[in-house]
């Protein structure tokens, strides 16, 4: 009995063909689809303060979140156009950080359930031209997947 063996060439297309359909798996018809709540926490301008206003965004995410057990968070600080660049993505940074904070310190959210990020002033949901103080910038998503 020989042994056959397969040229390069062939080898390379079977591994090829096998890895697409490994990766043109779908989802499963009765599979649940995520989903996805909105929350939103407005900051004074060059403040990392959360207002009182913005704990009751925080208080209804925790509430959401504490009744799907299951769900995870993605909060995600925001700044206006007003300051440089870099100062920005460091006050968005300390936004997150203060919006995560109160979700897992006070309102007792397991920490492995929220993740934090944070943009500046790329992903503005006003769009502004440079230096523009726009409120509607100066916040954070909490984005609950469930």
């Amino acid at each position: 009995m020989a042994l056959r063996t397969l040229p390069w060439q062939r080898f390379a297309a079977i591994g090829i063909i096998a890895l697409l359909g490994a990766c043109s798996q779908t989802r499963p018809p009765d599979a649940p689809h995520p989903q996805i709540a909105w929350y939103k926490v407005h900051f004074d301008n060059d403040s990392s303060a959360i207002p009182s206003d913005g704990q009751g965004a925080i208080d209804d995410a925790a509430l959401f979140l504490k009744q799907h057990p299951h769900s995870f968070a993605t909060v995600i600080g925001k700044t206006d156009s007003v300051g440089g660049p870099d100062y920005n993505m460091h006050l968005s940074h300390q936004r997150a950080d203060a919006v995560r904070d109160a979700l897992v310190y006070d309102d007792k959210i397991p920490a492995d359930h929220v993740e934090t990020r944070w943009t500046g002033e790329a992903h503005q949901d006003q769009q502004t031209g440079g230096g523009v103080a726009a409120a509607g910038n100066r916040v954070v998503d909490i984005a609950i997947h469930y």
